[in-house]
């Protein structure tokens, strides 16, 4: 048989595979899409008769998340140091294996294993907008970032903005770092961030609770709670920060951030407790 003719029935035959598995995928896909609505109007139907709402349509996509753990090494913190502070810092002689600590002509700069970080700037000024600054500075310090809020006046002539620090993709709420204005001038830094994430490790095979289990159980929760609001506005999936015997370990655990009228609250998607956040 000619080159030319095998080549076109390798081709057909390719077509006919692709179309196949087309015909197969399609149904399973609808099939879930169709699942998926159902659970979400029982949900909304549950919470309804709780007298909450829950605006369905506003939930956000799954992913699998598993609890994980790492040893972040605070050296690393060293090139997050030099876009704080300038290329002129100096290591200082009392810092130990769990704490860093770096100065220059325009601030002071700490760093612990744990993954605290505290900073004081001297007469550092903004140039322009301050939540695009802050991006900027999370973006020199190798952060990944998923939400910088805008200023929040603390007062007269005082503005906080804080930015929510995200490790493979996904927010990590307790890695808050909040940054403090005074007159236009960045003047002091704290909060929590992970610089050092190359040997981040799965804990276990025990996947993240649903979105649709995380609310019922927030939902049954409410008394344990002394919740009394009266709708949830927004619901997301990330980690949070856990602590373990050791200061050096990170564990982050997977779970579901609840925004409601009355506040925020969480709920561990492993073992499905539900707390307030402040």
């Amino acid at each position: 048989m000619p080159y030319s003719k095998i080549k076109n029935l390798l081709i057909l035959i390719l077509v006919l595979v692709n179309a196949l598995l087309l015909c197969l995928v399609l149904p399973l896909r609808h099939e879930r899409m169709e699942q998926q609505a159902l659970e979400e109007r029982k949900l909304a139907d549950l919470f309804s008769r709780s007298g909450v709402a829950l605006a369905v349509g506003d939930l956000p996509e799954e992913r699998t998340l598993y609890t994980l753990e790492f040893s972040p090494n605070p050296e690393a913190a060293l090139p997050a140091a030099n876009a704080l502070l300038g290329s002129a810092v100096l290591a200082q002689a009392d810092s130990t294996p769990y704490l860093s600590l770096y100065t220059a002509s325009t601030g002071r700069v700490e760093f612990s294993r744990g993954g605290n970080l505290e900073a004081r700037f001297y007469g550092r000024k903004s140039a322009g907008s301050v939540p695009e600054e802050v991006r900027s500075l999370m973006e020199g310090m190798g952060l990944e970032t998923v939400s910088v809020s805008e200023p929040t006046r603390q007062s007269a002539g005082v503005y906080q903005v804080t930015a929510i620090q995200k490790l493979l993709d996904v927010p990590v709420f307790s890695s808050a770092l909040v940054f403090t204005y005074r007159s236009g001038a960045l003047t002091r830094l704290e909060g929590t961030a992970y610089f050092d994430t190359t040997g981040i490790c799965r804990l276990d095979d025990v996947a993240c609770a649903s979105c649709a289990d995380a609310l019922v159980a927030f939902l049954g929760s409410r008394d344990a709670l002394g919740w009394v609001g009266a709708a949830v506005q927004e619901v997301g999936q990330g980690y949070l920060h856990v602590e373990t015997a050791s200061a050096a370990v990170v564990r982050l655990v997977p779970g579901w951030r609840v925004s409601t009228d009355t506040g925020a609250f969480w709920v561990n998607g492993i073992t499905r407790e539900v707390s307030a956040l402040e």
